[in-house]
């Protein structure tokens, strides 16, 4: 067992608080949402409850995350200045630093990254977005779950992050001696951002120094925190799994009563009366089976016949049954703003977009909800990203990531006329060239070579030109003939 006490030290103990309690809260939340949801079962029973686990906040956090980032979000950067008549040097500019930021997040399987960041907040109510640059390697980023990280903020401002904590384990070995886990330290001192990073045994016993006091030449700790819900001043967030699960604990436990209710009353039983006991022995309980069933001599002699009868189940719980388990479920459906529908209940909308784009209001209002944390997140990491291929000179890209500019993030929902809505629009923005075709082509297109895509388009509208030309030309000879036909049929 790792002794997270002894190994954090101060930064746990002594400024953080005891954190140990909510580490072991956030891997219980993740071992809920993996669908270890059993309960225990009473001693001493002569059958073996049914445990039916029936995982329906997997798939409305999974829903949810679809929802919001199935769609990768694109990164619009705009240039600031405006280009002088018939130059478009500004715009060029800006699609070249656009260019430079879908590299880095293409190389780093960004939008992979995002989607399972977007349920790893759901999960434990926040996340880190780390950024780690190498000269060599380039930029790295790298998304860190709740439990591998502690913050510290500024007294008077919780937006400001002054230090972050890093602990997470490097290898599954059972012996203490053998496990690594990483301690990693980003601190603001006099307005520098410097790095210490170790490595310990299970024990938490330094193993080696990566980096002591090191200053990283950047004005700011390159790390993002995003919150999941919560109000002014938190900086924990909530967890939809500590929402969802008590509904989903009383759903698992009443649908696996009702499968051991179902076993035990769907058969009927078997009740015979005034029969001998050897005749009893002798019965056999078996398809087209014969029974011999004698009565019992005392009975007889008081005037009694033995008898066999059936006595069934009556099954009259049904439908109280069916609406608390439909109730339980709606009740977690709304709580995650996601529509319960059944594909039968779609047929009728799928001819309709609008009807669908009103089925999932409520959910599109909840991702919008939450994109004013996530918005405002992702910017703040592209800000950082060109910062630091500026700082180091990334990709030998420093003056293209010092170009001014602005950033527009838009985000997609997989709704079909919202898409094409949002696709006429942007036509109408590169007819009227306040949006290029290379910028279009890049968020709605899936081209392997978008440059060559430009070329081939301008070869062709060149060779119409030459024919709409050529037959112009054709055009008015014929006219020119005709004229000169006319003339000498009038003489």
């Amino acid at each position: 067992m790792i002794d997270y006490n002894e190994l954090l030290n101060a930064e746990i103990k002594g400024i953080y608080g005891d954190l140990i309690g909510r580490i072991n809260q956030i891997n219980e939340w993740y071992s809920l949402y993996e669908g270890e949801q059993e309960w225990e079962i009473p001693q001493g029973l002569d059958y073996k409850p049914t445990q039916k686990i029936t995982n329906i906040m997997k798939k409305l956090i999974d829903t949810k995350a679809r929802f919001m980032f199935g769609r990768e979000p694109f990164f619009d950067v705009r240039p600031v200045a405006v280009d002088a008549k018939g130059s478009t040097t500004e715009k060029d500019k800006a699609q070249l630093k656009e260019d430079l930021l879908y590299k880095i997040l293409e190389k780093n399987k960004f939008h992979s990254k995002l989607l399972k960041g977007k349920k790893d907040c759901s999960i434990g109510g926040k996340l880190a977005i780390k950024l780690w640059a190498s000269k060599k390697k380039g930029l790295k980023i790298v998304f860190s779950p709740a439990q591998e990280f502690f913050t510290q903020y500024n007294d008077d401002d919780v937006d400001e992050l002054e230090k972050i904590a890093f602990v997470y384990l490097m290898n599954d070995e059972l012996e203490p001696e053998d496990q690594r886990i990483k301690k990693q330290i980003w601190e603001m001192v006099e307005g520098k951002c410097i790095l210490n990073e170790t490595t310990h045994n299970g024990k938490g016993e330094l193993v080696s120094t990566e980096f002591q006091d090191h200053s990283t030449g950047l004005d700011f700790i390159p790390v993002v925190i995003v919150i999941n819900g919560g109000l002014t001043g938190e900086i924990e967030g909530k967890s939809d799994i500590r929402t969802l699960w008590g509904n989903q604990y009383h759903y698992n436990k009443l649908t696996s009563d009702d499968i051991d209710a179902l076993r035990f009353q769907m058969f009927g039983q078997d009740v015979i009366t005034d029969a001998d006991e050897n005749s009893l022995s002798n019965i056999k309980i078996a398809p087209g089976a014969m029974v011999d069933l004698q009565t019992d001599l005392a009975q007889s002699n008081a005037g009694r016949q033995a008898k066999i009868q059936r006595l069934e189940s009556k099954f009259s719980y049904k439908d109280k049954f069916e609406d608390t388990i439909n109730r339980i479920k709606s009740d977690m459906y709304e709580t995650m703003e996601v529509p319960n529908v059944s594909l039968e209940q779609l047929k009728g909308l799928m001819q309709s977009g609008k009807s669908m784009k009103a089925l999932y209001w409520g959910l599109m209002a909840a991702c919008d909800e939450e994109w004013t944390e996530w918005g405002p997140a992702l910017r703040q990491m592209v800000e950082y990203i060109f910062k630091m291929v500026e700082v180091y000179n990334l990709y030998e890209s420093r003056e293209i990531a010092s170009y001014e500019t602005s950033l527009v993030i838009e985000h997609n929902y997989p709704i079909q006329e919202d898409e094409d809505e949002k696709k006429q629009i942007d036509m109408d923005e590169v007819t009227a060239e306040v949006r290029s075709r290379k910028a279009y082509m890049n968020k709605w297109g899936e081209y392997e070579d978008i440059d060559s895509e430009l070329e081939q388009i301008q070869k062709e509208k060149e060779l119409l030109g030459q024919d709409t030309y050529t037959r112009d030309l054709n055009d008015r000879a014929n006219e020119d003939e005709e004229d000169e036909e006319e003339e000498e049929t009038k003489e």
